[in-house]
């Protein structure tokens, strides 16, 4: 009977150290992968925008803005 038990308590205790370096690794990692995917998100709206301002049909402005702006 105990020679089952050691080694399933040996198994038991690299399975938790595993997981626990895991959990502590991951929590290292977070921030940065946080950071990184805000970054490509504002990069891609930023680049969507910028396509839509490139098709979009150009607004008429008033000529007495322009009569403004020439005094």
């Amino acid at each position: 009977m105990w020679e089952y038990f050691w080694s399933d308590m040996a198994f038991d205790f690299v399975k938790g150290l595993v997981a626990g370096g895991a959990s502590l690794a991951l929590q290292a990692v977070a921030p940065s992968a946080v950071r990184a995917v805000k970054r490509l998100r504002a990069h891609w709206r930023a680049r969507k925008a910028a396509q839509e301002r490139k098709f979009a049909t150009p607004q008429r402005i008033d000529r007495k803005v322009w009569r403004w702006l020439r005094r």
